[in-house]
C-alpha cells in the first residue's frame, strides 16, 4: 500500500478500529513507502476551456506505459488518455458544462493514486469568448459582473472597460502573457467584493 503524501518516505503503523466504541487492534501492519507512489510535477497548459477538445500534459514519475492503466478525471470528467510514457501522459480534455468546483484524479491500475502536489488543470471561461457571455457581447462600461461558485472567469484581454460592481464567489483569474512575463494587464471596477471566492 503506498502513500499519497507521507510525511515521511517510510512509516510503519499498527491500524485500529473501534466497533461500539471499544478499540480493536489489527493484527497486520501497514507500510507505508512514498518511493513507490507515483508523483505529479507539472500540468501544461494549466488552464483551458470549458468547450473542452483540448490536449494537456501530465508531467511526473511512476506513470504506466500502457494507455489502459491510467485514468485521469478533472472536475468529474473524464480525460481521454491519447499516450503514455513513464514521465509524461497527455490527455484530451471534455467538455464541462455547468458550475464544477476544480478537481484532478490519476489513477494508476494495481498502484492507485497519484500524488499531486496540489497541482490542477482549472477550466475557464475565457473573457474574450462570446460564449462566456451567453453569445452576448462582453461587460460594457458601468455594468455588473457576478462570477457564481463553479466558474472560473479567465481574463484574456489587457483592460476591461471601467464596471460597476464585480461579485466574486467563483474565481477571477487575471492571466500571464506567456511570452512576455512584464506584460502588464488592467482590471478595472469602481467596487469588488470577493466572497468566498478566489481573485
Amino acid at each position: 500500500m503506498q502513500a499519497i503524501d507521507s510525511p515521511s518516505p517510510t512509516h510503519d503503523c499498527v491500524p485500529k478500529v473501534y466497533v461500539n466504541g471499544v478499540e480493536n487492534v489489527l493484527t497486520n501492519a501497514v507500510k507505508f513507502d512514498a518511493a513507490v507512489t507515483p508523483n505529479l510535477t507539472a500540468i501544461s497548459p494549466r488552464f483551458g476551456t470549458v468547450q473542452g477538445g483540448e490536449p494537456v500534459i501530465f508531467t511526473g514519475t511512476g506513470f504506466p506505459t500502457d494507455i489502459t492503466d491510467i485514468n485521469i478525471t478533472i472536475d468529474g470528467k473524464v480525460c481521454a488518455v491519447q499516450t503514455v510514457t513513464e514521465t509524461q501522459v497527455v490527455c484530451l480534455t471534455a467538455k464541462r458544462p455547468g458550475y464544477v468546483s476544480s478537481s484532478l484524479t490519476i489513477y494508476i491500475k494495481d498502484k492507485g493514486y497519484v500524488a499531486t502536489s496540489g497541482l490542477l488543470f482549472t477550466y475557464v471561461n475565457y473573457w474574450s469568448h462570446d460564449t462566456t457571455w451567453g453569445m452576448e457581447f462582453a461587460p460594457m462600461e458601468g455594468e455588473s459582473i457576478h462570477i457564481p461558485k463553479g466558474l472560473n472567469l479567465y481574463m484574456d484581454i489587457d483592460k476591461t472597460p471601467e464596471l460597476n460592481l464585480i461579485i466574486v464567489e467563483g474565481e477571477l483569474i487575471i492571466g500571464p502573457n506567456e511570452t512576455d512575463p512584464t506584460h502588464q494587464r488592467y482590471f478595472d471596477a469602481h467596487y469588488i467584493l470577493v466572497s468566498n471566492g478566489r481573485m
